[in-house]
C-alpha cells in the first residue's frame, strides 16, 4: 500500500499521468434492457461459459447470456483461482472481467466508450441481473454506495489501480450475487420499489 501510495506521488510529480480516474461521460442510449434472472441452482456448478475450464453461478451464466444477446460475443473471463486476492468473486464463480480493447493496454478513444456502455448497463439492470458491483476505467459503482454514483477505486488494499488491468482500464468487472439485490441492499430495495411504481 506504501509503495503504491510513493509510485502514484512520483507519477503525478513527474508529471506522467493524472491521478484521478477519468470522468463518467455523459449518457448515451443504452442497449434494450436484459430479461430478468428468475431462478437456478445455487453456487458454482455451471461450467464457465468463457471458457476457464472453471466454473460459474446460474447469475453469472445468465448475465454472460444477456451480453452475448445485447453486445454480442465479447471477449470475458470468469472464473479464475485468483490466489492472490482470497476476498474475490472469480474463484466463487460470481465474476467476469470483459476485456475491453487489448489485455494489458488502456483503452482508448470508441473503446472507453464501449466500455461505459456495458458498465452502465450492468448498472441501469443490476437488479434484473443480480449484479452486486461493476468496476471500469478508475470508478466503481456498488450497491452498498448507491448514493455516490461511480466513485473512485481505490484497489481495495491488493490491486495497483496506476496500471490498466489494476485500475480495470481494460476490462468491465461484474461481480454478481446469488440472492436478490433487494433482499441484501437497502439501495437496492429502494430502487425495486421505485421500478414497480406506474
Amino acid at each position: 500500500m506504501i509503495a503504491q501510495g510513493i509510485a502514484l506521488v512520483l507519477t503525478v510529480v513527474l508529471g506522467a499521468a493524472d491521478p484521478r480516474p477519468p470522468a463518467v461521460p455523459p449518457m448515451t442510449p443504452l442497449p434494450a434492457a436484459p430479461a430478468p434472472y428468475v431462478s437456478g441452482t445455487a453456487g458454482c456448478v455451471i461450467p464457465d461459459p468463457s471458457g476457464t475450464g472453471g466454473c460459474v453461478t446460474a447469475p453469472t451464466a445468465w448475465l454472460m447470456g444477456q451480453v452475448r444477446l445485447r453486445f454480442g460475443d465479447l471477449k470475458a473471463q470468469c472464473w479464475d483461482e485468483h490466489a492472490w486476492n482470497p476476498t474475490s468473486d472469480h474463484p466463487l464463480g460470481r465474476a467476469c472481467d470483459y476485456v475491453i480493447g487489448k489485455t494489458g493496454a488502456f483503452a482508448e478513444g470508441d473503446d472507453v466508450a464501449r466500455g461505459w456502455l456495458l458498465a452502465r448497463w450492468f448498472r441501469v439492470n443490476a437488479i434484473a441481473l443480480r449484479v452486486h458491483y461493476v468496476i471500469w476505467q478508475g470508478r466503481i459503482w456498488s450497491w452498498e454506495h448507491h448514493e455516490q454514483s461511480w466513485r473512485p477505486y481505490l484497489g481495495a488494499g491488493v490491486y495497483d489501480v496506476s496500471t490498466p488491468d489494476g485500475g480495470h482500464y481494460d476490462h468491465v468487472h461484474v461481480s454478481t450475487v446469488d440472492s436478490r439485490p433487494e433482499d441484501l441492499f437497502p439501495a437496492a430495495a429502494d430502487q425495486a420499489r421505485e421500478n414497480r411504481k406506474p
